[in-house]
């Protein structure tokens, strides 16, 4: 590693590269769940059918949910300090930042968030 900015830089990718396969993982676990139900509606399967399966399913959900949750405070952690180091990571977005290819800003309003 040539510099601690470096290190700071490939950490950044390596972030956000894990929060995108998180948020992924999250998008296609709600379209298999959709499917799921939507699917034993289209051709009147019984609702009894796949309950067990849909649980699961869902379940997984929570875990995705909660394992975002520990990977976004961690990147507050990160960033907090890579401020006190000095370290320059956020020329890729900046910390708890959208990336242009990540679409809308948000802007926050209390502790919920808006788009912009």
């Amino acid at each position: 590693m040539s510099d601690r900015n470096e290190l700071g830089r490939q950490m950044a990718e390596k972030l956000y590269a894990a929060e995108r396969a998180l948020d992924a993982a999250l998008a296609e676990i709600g379209d298999l769940s959709a499917l799921m139900t939507r699917g034993r509606m289209d051709h009147g399967i019984a609702v009894v059918v796949g309950q067990e399966a849909l649980e699961h399913v869902a379940e997984c959900g929570g875990a995705l949910t909660k394992a975002r949750r520990a990977l976004v405070e961690g990147h507050k952690q990160l960033a907090r300090d890579a401020r006190l180091m000095r370290i320059a990571w956020t020329g890729l977005g900046g910390p708890l930042e959208a990336k242009p290819e990540d679409g809308p800003r948000l802007a926050p309003v209390g502790r919920l968030r808006q788009a912009a």
